[in-house]
């Protein structure tokens, strides 16, 4: 597991991408949800993004298209210090985000958007019946989901 807090915080005037594949990702030139699911299958710990002001950044999309299988449809860019100021809570449970570098030898520009939930990172082997406090928790997962899409919606780039 990830040491969050020996990760680097992403400053809040840079800007990230998150790459978007259809059909699991967009549908009718809108993001899904979908694309904000932590994997469960790698036990996913975060949502992949790359740095826009890396220099490298042009490449790393690159590589990312080309070293996958799938269509691609573009990136969604997103503002740090939008996804930094969300914060949802339920008057127990808290849930935030907080985007950190991610070393990472072969994408230089690779960043993660970490999901908190009351202080511990939420992963993708959590599904929603393992979530701790049941039903309140699942809410604002959900509700998460939904704020990141709408975030990522308005800075979709199409190729």
């Amino acid at each position: 597991m990830i040491e969050l807090d020996k990760l680097p915080l992403v400053g809040n005037e840079e800007l990230v991408a998150r790459v978007i594949f259809p059909p699991k990702m967009i549908r009718n030139g809108h993001i899904l949800p979908a694309a904000f699911v932590l994997r469960p299958s790698i036990n996913e710990e975060y949502l992949s993004v790359l740095r826009i002001s890396t220099p490298t950044f042009n490449a790393d999309v690159k590589n990312i298209i080309y070293g996958r299988k799938r269509s691609f449809y573009g990136f969604a860019v997103l503002y740090t210090d939008e996804i930094h100021g969300i914060r949802l809570t339920d008057g127990t449970n808290t849930m935030q985000c907080s985007i950190r570098v991610v070393g990472a030898d072969h994408v230089k520009s690779h960043a993660g958007i970490f999901i908190i939930l009351n202080g511990q990172p939420v992963t993708g082997s959590m599904s929603f019946e393992q979530l701790p406090n049941g039903a309140t928790q699942r809410f604002l997962l959900l509700a998460m989901r939904f704020r990141l899409t709408e975030l990522a919606d308005k800075g979709l780039v199409a190729f």
